[in-house]
């Protein structure tokens, strides 16, 4: 069912970010991790360069909530879920995030137990 679950979560997120976007989930004890990021194909002098990475995990107590609710609440959670993924990354540009011959750490979210309870 939390496999179901994160490609579920994974399909409800991807339109928030560039349609090239590589996206990978993996489990990380109980808590589910999606990592994103994307070729940014804007220097012809590098033309691997990719963007920052986006980690988001969701807790297992985040699942368990969700997995709780009736219907309703879920679709609640589903909203506030989009709302936050697109609050935080639709005002930021993912692409200046990363500078030549720099590493730059990921831009981590997490979604804690409490993190989207309407």
């Amino acid at each position: 069912m939390t496999e179901d679950l994160l490609d579920y979560w994974v399909r409800l997120i991807k339109p928030f970010f560039p349609a090239n976007a590589w996206i990978v989930t993996r489990y990380s004890g109980d808590d589910h991790i999606i990592e994103i990021d994307w070729k940014l194909d804007d220097d012809p002098g590098q033309p691997n360069r990719r963007s920052r990475k986006i980690q988001i995990t969701i807790s297992d107590g985040a699942i368990e909530d969700y997995l709780d609710k009736d219907k309703k609440e879920r679709e609640l959670f589903e909203v506030g879920l989009k709302k936050l993924i697109h609050d935080r990354y639709s005002h930021s540009d993912p692409d200046e995030q990363v500078h030549r011959g720099s590493s730059a750490s990921a831009d981590k979210l997490l979604i804690a137990r409490n993190t989207l309870n309407a």
